[in-house]
């Protein structure tokens, strides 16, 4: 009896802990990364930014270096403050890091399930993830270029008969396009209708999509809370959001399919995929993910393309030499009897330095989309736990003044090459995400932007309006906060170059 009480005390605990150093991770004793001061069981809560998240994150860094921890109660949230963090961790570690934070407030009260952007990691995720691809390759984005055509030539009429509105022009002939790509939609009150009701159901995505927002993204306990309790708004709230994401992809696609009935539909990214599915070995039509998968590119493009388009705006108000710079090219290549098209484009370099800064000058999606760990792993000398949101700070690595100097002043020189110079690190590389999750339409975006870029500043000149006393009103520069970023209101005054510039385009 005493010998086998010796092996109870010593011996089994001996092998127990035998037994957990194997079994624990190669990388449990490193520390893990650093961070402001956390209380007590809330951990940072107290101290999350509510608003322009960002340039806080970015100040953050500052102290604590490019790859800090934040804890919210048990959740780790890592900040990625450099694009060689950004690379090291989601480019070279795609098998751990390359599944999605689970967003109760989106995924299970906002119904946004179907959209590829927020799916775990699994084989419903790799099939509408192929379906997106296969729509979305270089190749596969040419058969787009004539609704681009079409698309920005409507723009430019409307910006000649009502310069004054140049931002909701460009939004609505933004969302239109879209419409009739994935849709078949031509210009009318159907796509309008389209139009609106992604709005607003995009308006509640970017809203949900700040890390933080909600409470009940970091306790999904709370998703069970009534709708009645006091301080469930949250509920309310994500019952209307639920139903306009619905909206958004069903009646759309009751159109096209009806027209497909009857055999009238224009041609569509929906009316391909469902001639695909349609004679696929099963010959069935798996409906939630046609709509699903034409959805997500909607989403995908829509917010960030306009993010975009206002940004060059901004830009081309706030710096009018590099605009002339710009039309000068322009002029000297395509001349003033066609407009300049994607074709053009290698011909255009200093128009594409200004394309690659405006990426870079302001960032529409600041905070890039969160990844999720699936597996402890290591970074820098940290330990990275599984089950932690990544976040890589896109405007932080954009902003970094040891890769570009001078980072706030929008400078598109810094991307002329030059010899003995090296070139910056393309700002596509930080602004189409990373690994796995990279943007699949990252390709469409460059055309759809340029194409419309390089035809408004070829046909325009964008300069700050006068007010009634004569003097020149100053947009202010700044930035809205949330998901998607985009310049605070500001005036601009559009007028065509020439006459002959605006027959061509009528």
């Amino acid at each position: 009896m005493l010998l086998l009480a010796l092996v109870l005390m010593f011996v089994l605990p001996y092998l127990y802990v035998r037994w957990q150093r194997k079994s624990r991770s190669p990388v449990s004793d490193l520390p893990l990364p650093p961070g402001p001061p956390a209380w007590p069981i809330i951990g940072h809560l107290n101290v999350m930014p509510t608003s322009h998240e960002w340039r806080t994150y970015g100040e953050w860094a500052k102290i604590y270096g490019d790859v800090i921890q934040l804890r919210i109660f048990n959740k780790s949230l890592i900040i990625l403050g450099s694009l060689d963090a950004a690379k090291a961790l989601l480019d070279h570690n795609t098998s751990v890091t390359s599944d999605r934070p689970h967003f109760t407030m989106i995924y299970d009260l906002m119904g946004w399930d179907w959209a590829v952007q927020f799916m775990g990691m699994g084989p419903r995720f790799l099939k509408y993830r192929r379906v997106v691809q296969s729509l979305l390759l270089p190749q596969s984005t040419r058969a787009f270029w004539p609704a681009l055509d079409h698309g920005s030539r409507s723009l430019l009429r409307s910006l000649v008969h009502d310069s004054a509105n140049i931002h909701q022009h460009v939004k609505d002939h933004l969302g239109g396009l879209m419409m009739t790509v994935l849709y078949g939609e031509d210009e009318g009150p159907t796509r309008d209708k389209y139009v609106e009701l992604a709005e607003e159901a995009m308006h509640g995505l970017v809203e949900a999509g700040n890390i933080g927002k909600f409470l009940v993204d970091f306790v999904p306990l709370l998703r069970f809370v009534p709708e009645w309790v006091p301080g469930a708004g949250f509920q309310t709230q994500a019952r209307i959001w639920r139903k306009l994401a619905r909206d958004m992809i069903e009646i759309p696609f009751a159109d096209v399919k009806k027209y497909c009935d009857e055999g009238t539909a224009p041609a569509s990214v929906t009316k391909t995929l469902l001639e695909q599915q349609s004679h696929s070995k099963s010959n069935e039509i798996d409906t939630e993910l046609v709509k699903g998968a034409v959805g997500v590119l909607y989403v995908g493009g829509a917010d960030t393309s306009l993010s975009a388009l206002n940004t060059f705006i901004l830009s081309m108000v706030l710096h009018p030499e590099c605009q002339r710079r710009a039309q000068a090219e322009i002029d000297s290549v395509v001349g003033q009897n066609r407009l300049p098209d994607l074709s053009d484009q290698a011909s255009l370099p200093y128009f594409d330095c200004v394309f690659s800064e405006v990426l870079r000058w302001n960032p529409g999606v600041p905070l890039g989309v969160p990844h999720s760990v699936m597996a402890d792993c290591e970074l820098n000398g940290y330990r990275i736990p599984a089950g932690s949101t990544i976040l890589y700070n896109q405007w932080t690595i954009l902003h970094n003044e040891d890769v570009y100097p001078e980072p706030f002043k929008f400078i598109p020189e810094r991307w002329m090459p030059e010899e003995g110079k090296p070139l910056p690190p393309d700002s596509r590389s930080a602004s189409f995400g990373f690994g796995r999750r990279i943007c699949p339409g990252r390709h469409f975006a460059d055309s759809l932007l340029w194409t419309m870029m390089v035809r408004i500043v070829a046909v325009f000149d964008l300069a700050k309006p006068l007010d009634a006393d004569g003097n020149v009103i100053e947009p202010s520069g700044e930035y809205l906060t949330g998901l998607v970023t985009h310049p605070a209101p500001f005036a601009c005054k559009v007028t065509p170059r020439s006459q002959e510039l605006a027959s061509l385009v009528e």
